[in-house]
């Protein structure tokens, strides 16, 4: 009967963690945070960021970030703690480029860097097996290093509205990535 007891105790307990985590719970706000690990989803657009909180990188369970619509210029390489991260969102801020780290973010399925002045794409990118969504709309982006061929069947959707491409640029990224859809705005945006 004692054992019972214990055991009863014990599922209430691990089931009173498990409702207090709330993995579907979105977080808009640094302060509300009561413990780091409870956090899957963090939501921080129009918060006036000029750099990413450093507390963040302690969010061992983070899945989405987005830091939209902020003032952010740089990402720092710290950036890869988040290992359990799947979508990070990144539009319209001030990043002029991303570093090596990104790549090593082995869950990151969704990458919305769109409408920031980022011009080249690290190489190691190309090796991100996990990415299915690329949103680069309204970037200055015109090329993608030759390793991103190995995303051509990983990578599902290729955002590239708002590029200014020649069709010379368009078909050179198609061949590179035949198997994603690609969005344009029109068949040549020419420069």
């Amino acid at each position: 009967m004692i054992q019972r007891r214990c055991l009863i105790l014990i599922g209430l307990l691990m089931l009173s963690t498990i409702i207090m985590a709330q993995p579907g719970k979105v977080y808009r706000s640094l302060s509300a945070v009561k413990n780091p690990e409870d956090v899957y989803i963090l939501r921080l657009r129009h918060e006036r960021l000029t750099q990413i909180p450093s507390v963040i990188f302690t969010f061992t369970n983070l899945r989405e970030l987005d830091l939209g619509r902020n003032n952010i210029s740089q990402i720092p390489p710290e950036i890869v703690a988040l290992q359990n991260l799947e979508v990070l969102r990144l539009g319209r801020n001030n990043i002029d480029s991303l570093p090596i780290e990104v790549a090593h973010m082995s869950h990151l399925r969704e990458l919305d860097i769109s409408r920031n002045p980022i011009i080249f794409l690290p190489e190691e990118m190309g090796y991100m097996l996990s990415l299915q969504r690329l949103v680069l709309w309204s970037t200055p982006i015109y090329s993608f290093p030759e390793s991103f061929a190995e995303l051509d069947g990983h990578l599902q959707y290729l955002d590239m509205r708002s590029c200014l491409l020649s069709r010379d640029e368009q078909d050179s990224i198609r061949a590179l990535l035949p198997s994603p859809k690609i969005v344009w705005d029109q068949a040549c945006n020419c420069k």
